[in-house]
Order: C-alpha cells, then sequence, then structure tokens
C-alpha cells in the first residue's frame, strides 16, 4: 500500500489536493478530508482576528483531474460525500477531468441529511497489486 498525499495549497476560499494510489498487499485505499482540519484564516481576510471562531465546515468539488490504471474497471476510484451514511459524489476511471467552476462547484449532497461532515472522502476500491491511482482535487471551503 502506498498512499502519497500532497496539499498544494490551502487558502481562505480553496485548498487543493494531489493524492496518489498504488495498491499492494491487496488493500483498497481510504483518504478522508476534514472540513475543520483545513486552514481556517478566513478571518484575516475579513479583518477579524485568528480568534474569530471561523472554522470551515462544508466542502465543495471545483474541478478534479484523474489518472486510474486499474484491472478491474468495476473497481474504479470513487470520490463520496463523508456522512455517517456516505453518498456518492463521483466515480473516476480511466483519465479524465471535471469543471463544475461555472455552477458554483458540485454541491455536497450530504448536508441537511443529519450525520454530515462536510468533508470528501476519496477511495480506490481496486485491491489489484500494482494498480494505481493519481487525483488532483480543487475544493472550495464554506464556512
Amino acid at each position: 500500500m502506498t498512499q502519497i498525499i500532497n496539499k498544494q495549497f490551502d487558502g481562505t476560499r480553496k485548498a487543493i489536493f494531489v493524492i496518489n494510489f498504488t495498491i499492494a498487499s491487496t488493500t483498497a485505499e481510504t483518504y478522508e478530508i476534514v472540513p475543520s482540519a483545513l486552514n481556517n484564516s478566513k478571518g484575516f481576510a475579513t479583518g477579524a482576528t485568528a480568534n474569530s471562531g471561523d472554522i470551515c465546515t462544508m466542502l465543495t468539488i471545483n474541478k478534479v483531474w484523474w489518472s486510474v490504471n486499474n484491472t478491474a474497471v468495476v473497481k474504479p476510484l470513487k470520490i463520496d460525500w463523508k456522512a455517517t451514511t456516505n453518498k456518492l459524489a463521483l466515480t473516476c476511471n480511466y483519465a479524465d477531468s471535471k469543471d463544475f467552476s461555472t455552477i458554483g462547484g458540485l454541491l455536497n449532497s450530504t448536508i441537511g441529511d443529519g450525520g454530515s461532515t462536510g468533508g470528501v472522502e476519496v477511495k480506490f476500491t481496486s485491491v489489484t497489486n500494482d494498480d494505481t491511482a493519481s487525483l488532483v482535487l480543487e475544493l472550495l471551503k464554506s464556512y
């Protein structure tokens, strides 16, 4: 199992992650992006202090690029909205990209359902050794 996570940017309104998975030992890979664990510097942008109490509560998918090399196409890379019961946001196979910026991003469908964390979970469901997945995820933050 190899999981390389690189937080490229974590600003006031946006975060960008580069995520690479390589399957080994037939173990699927999962990574969760927790909104409250991100840089919460909204206060500085509005002239408030570091103790303004503003924390990121929800993430929206703005843009996504991926490349998936999996032996079984029925075991793709999945992006879920994190909640008590996760909901699928995107399924990613082969190589492609999506840009939701013209509609304000792909909104989290678990908000209001109860049990939502506002976060995103990335899962590479393949269990075949040496299968790989790479993902660049641009997220918008809500406070």
